[in-house]
Formats: structure tokens, sequence, C-alpha cells
């Protein structure tokens, strides 16, 4: 009796691995958009997309620039070719921070690495204050938090500036190797990741995670936006209990606002809401951007970008910024 058991339990695992097998030969050979990791550099929306990490960004791995991380899906490798050991961009300063200076520490993804937010407040502010790059291409708000938390503490900052980006309503990516590049996928079903070996090497896994994903988009998009709200809390309290003050710039999407896809205009209008509700000094920056489409200002860093500002749009950011009122 037992052995017959046993017979039949083996006939039914192999003929699930032989279904499994033929469904993972059928996807490689029909390979259809849902498996394919690099159909396109960036591909899906905030919360389930796949982005292609390559030299377009200059962080391909062996140029030393970032490097895979259980909890932050990739960090910048430390006192590699562009981030420094104390975690910032490499600049002129000594880590002890000089008397009377004011130390500014810039956080935030690609918007705050490229900078021309951070220079363009630095002409208009001159001597006096220090500038510290701590931004991170591609970083959500999650992200943002985890590195400041384990790897800026040492900066000592007077204040921290986050530049808060539409995108950054997104989760944390898995990251892993693909042939020589990297590839990020941002996905979550519930509270839970994918699995980065699965998703590299099974097709099968990656068309099912696809299929589940695509039907838990609007319970996913909710946990997104709770999220948010408690990671900016818990930077508002460590910046606090760092003795730096804190401010969140608001970037908009840069379009003219009735261009702005779902669900940009709600989240712009949820980010001052979350902020205005726990107490973080911030500014916005949807008027700036009217009156430079008005103006004929070029707002884009590079044609068909929405997400990096020119300089001539930074530098109006750093104009408005200091008549509202900001000072480091």
């Amino acid at each position: 009796m037992k052995r017959r058991w046993f017979l039949r339990l083996a006939l039914v695992l192999a003929s699930t691995l032989a279904v499994l097998l033929l469904a993972e030969l059928g996807l490689r050979l029909w390979n259809p958009a849902a498996v394919q990791l690099f159909q396109e550099r960036v591909q899906g929306n905030p919360g389930e997309r796949v982005v292609k990490i390559d030299e377009t960004f200059e962080v391909h791995p062996k140029h030393g620039i970032i490097e895979l991380d259980d909890v932050l899906g990739y960090r910048p490798v430390l006192g590699g070719k562009s981030y420094a050991p104390h975690g910032a961009k490499w600049n002129d300063y000594a880590l002890a921070k000089p008397p009377d200076t004011k130390r500014l520490l810039f956080l935030g993804d690609s918007v705050t690495d490229r900078q021309r937010v951070m220079d363009a407040l630095a002409v208009r502010l001159g001597p006096g204050c220090e500038y510290w790059n701590a931004g991170v291409f591609g970083y959500s708000t999650e992200q943002e938090l985890i590195y400041y938390r384990d790897y800026l503490g040492s900066i000592q900052a007077d204040h921290v500036i986050l530049i808060f980006h539409l995108n950054d309503y997104e989760v944390t990516p898995v990251v892993f190797p693909v042939g020589d590049e990297l590839v990020a996928v941002h996905s979550r079903i519930g509270r839970s990741h994918p699995s980065p070996w699965l998703m590299r090497n099974s097709y099968l896994y990656r068309f099912g995670w696809a299929w589940a994903s695509r039907r838990t988009t609007a319970t996913r998009n909710q946990t997104i936006e709770t999220d948010v709200e408690r990671y900016l809390a818990e930077l508002r309290d460590l910046v606090r209990a760092r003795g730096a003050e804190f401010t969140v710039l608001v970037l908009p999407w840069l379009l003219p606002p009735q261009k702005w896809t779902a669900p940009k205009p709600r989240h712009h209008e949820l980010t001052r809401e979350i902020l205005t509700r726990l107490g973080i000094r911030h500014f916005d920056f949807r008027a700036t951007l009217e009156r430079a489409l008005a103006e004929g200002v070029d707002i884009n860093e590079s044609p068909n970008d929405p997400q990096h500002p020119s300089d001539a749009f930074a530098a109006r950011m750093a104009d408005d910024l200091l008549a509202a009122g900001f000072r480091p």
C-alpha cells in the first residue's frame, strides 16, 4: 500500500515537473513582452518597473560606481569613482566641519545627483555654506531614508534638503546581473518582493509574477502611498535627531500640467498634503513651472525628458525658493 502511494506521488510530481518544463520552454520560444527584461531601458510604471542599469547612467559595475545591496537593491561604491567614503559624492570639503559654516546635505534621486538645483542655490547663497550631494539615480523615498540612515551619518549636516520627485512613489527594487548588465525590478505583491534568482532564470516565474502584479495594481499603489508618508516621517525624525533642519523641495513633472498623466497630478497634491500633515517645511514649484512655460523658458535638461530640470529652470527654482524665505 505504501509503495503504491509513493509511486502515485512520484508520478504526480514527475507530471507536474514535465508540465512546468514544457511551460518554461514554451515561454522561452514565445518570448512575450511580460518576460523580456530588456525590451526597453525603462519599461512599466512606478511600482512595477523594470530598469536596465547600464552605461547610459555611468553605473555599470565595471566602472566601480555602484554595487548590489541586499537592503537597498543597489548603492554607491563608497570610495569609488563618484562617491567618497562618507557616502556623498566626492567634493573638496573636509569631513570635519569648519566653524561659521552651514553644511547643506542634499538627498534625492538623479535630479539631486545631477546637482543643477544645488549649483543654482550655491551661486545665490555665496560663501558660508558647504554643498554635499548624496543623490543616487533612481532612488525612491525608502532608499533615500535608508541611505541617509546607514551611510551618511558622519557628514553632520546642519540642513538636510530632499528634492522629492513624483517618481519617488516607488518600491525598492531587487537587482541582479544578466550577462554583463544589471537589471532592477521594481515590483511588489503585497509586501512580497520577487525572487532575484527566479526572476533571472525562469521565464515562467517572470510571466506568473507579471500576471499577478497586474492584478494587484490598485492595492500596491495605495500601499506605496502609505509607505511614502511613513518613510518621510521617519526621515524627518532622524534628521532632527541628528541635530539638523529638514526641508523638502517638491519638483513638478516637467511638462505643462494639462499633459501630466495619472497618477502624477494626484501624487503632486498628495505630496503637499503629506508634508503639511507631517509638519515638514516644504516648497512647491508648480507655479514656477507655469510661469516658466508662459515665458518660453526651456525647462527640460534634454528634449523629451520631463524628469530632469534644465539649468534655466533650476535657476528659477532657486530664485523662487529664496524669494519664499528659504535660508539655510
